[in-house]
């Protein structure tokens, strides 16, 4: 049995629909117009098994009536219209729109209108199973997709830091600045194919060191100017090497311009202002403020309140004014976000197969055992 909403002008009629429907063991509800049918369905949009609704109606006919509430019961809810004999040419144009049966009125066939509800009934359920199906499936898509993304970012992880020579330091730093950017990225409203961009330029913005000879990376003492010009490559080196693989491409924007400075004095193409694509204003923010409260071995970890003020003192020369002013408005949940890390990583980087990347050692360490 089903629950049927009755959109009918005619009083008579609706109560001569109603009392056989109901006598078959049918719930209805009736709609003078409509207008007040599609407020009914606004309020329940899955509420009704089958719609029926006449054509000819004031205030809103029934074409325009379907029209409207087509989006609300499309793939849902099985729309019958009530038609006359002469108004037939309306009845295709329902057909057209959506609708799956049409009921000839003036006079009723309750044999016929016994029928079609039933296999409208019979429709619902076809619907119902298919939305069911449809759920599991993006059930099992996200599940799925949630597990690639896994599996993409042990690649990830695992590349930078076979390529980089990454200690764990600094394998905790990527992922602190993966979700730090994640987290900045939803506030400044990173649309969200964007942000999967976002987090893996974040993970590989030095990828292109693999490029830099060991002697330059690995120098103890400060560079000269020739190093600084070939150190200066990586940006560009990483993005041409992001560019030739598909699912990494889009972190192109990070990896080329994370060194850019918003007064237009950064590399390596000296862009200034909103010429650095947002990405990569993100990043910087985000990168430098986790230098800046991280413990290292050649300095102490600073407090976020201290991290803060530099941001903001070099917001519109190195920074973006409008992106360090949303990191502080993030404070509290970027301190929640830290103070909960540890735990997440650890599982986060087991789950990857990665626990054995944070005992290798950093890249100096190892070239200079090695020698």
């Amino acid at each position: 049995m089903g629950r049927i909403l009755l959109v009918e002008d005619e009083e008579s009629l609706r109560d001569v629909l109603s009392r056989y429907l109901e006598a078959q063991g049918h719930t209805c509800e009736f709609a003078e117009n409509g207008e007040v049918g599609v407020q009914k369905v606004r309020d329940e949009p899955d509420g009704f098994d089958v719609i029926i609704s006449d054509i000819e109606m004031p205030k809103m006919d029934g074409l325009t009536f379907l029209r409207r509430v087509q989006p609300y019961v499309e793939s849902s809810t099985p729309f019958m219209i009530l038609t006359a004999y002469d108004e037939w040419r309306y009845a295709m144009e329902a057909i057209r729109l959506g609708a799956c049966n049409f009921l000839q009125k003036n006079p009723f066939d309750l044999a016929e209108i016994h029928n079609a509800v039933e296999r409208a009934l019979e429709l619902r359920q076809v619907y119902r199973l298919r939305h069911d199906y449809r759920q599991q499936l993006e059930i099992e898509l996200r599940s799925k997709t949630r597990e690639l993304q896994h599996t993409y970012d042990g690649t990830v992880i695992g590349f930078a830091a076979m390529i980089e020579g990454k200690d764990a330091s600094t394998m905790r730093h990527l992922f602190r600045v993966r979700d730090l950017c994640r987290l900045l990225g939803r506030e400044l409203g990173v649309p969200g194919k964007r942000m999967r961009d976002l987090e893996l330029g974040a993970m590989l913005h030095d990828v292109g060191k693999f490029a830099i000879p060991d002697e330059i990376l690995t120098k103890p003492g400060a560079l000269t100017e020739e190093e600084w010009v070939v150190m200066r490559r990586h940006p560009a080196e990483g993005a041409d090497f992001v560019q030739r693989i598909p699912f990494l491409a889009g972190a192109t924007d990070v990896i080329l311009c994370h060194h850019e400075r918003y007064d237009g004095a950064g590399y390596p193409q000296q862009l200034a202002g909103e010429e650095i694509p947002l990405a990569a204003r993100i990043f910087s923010v985000v990168d430098a403020f986790d230098a800046m409260v991280s413990e290292r071995c050649y300095k102490a970890a600073q407090p976020a309140s201290v991290a803060i003020a530099e941001l903001k003192r070099c917001a519109g020369t190195q920074f973006d004014p409008s992106v360090v002013d949303a990191f502080e408005r993030l404070l509290p949940k970027v301190e929640d976000l830290m103070q909960d890390f540890d735990s997440r990583y650890r599982a986060e980087l087991e789950a990857m197969g990665l626990g054995q990347i944070e005992d290798r050692g950093s890249r100096r360490e190892r070239i200079q055992k090695a020698s």
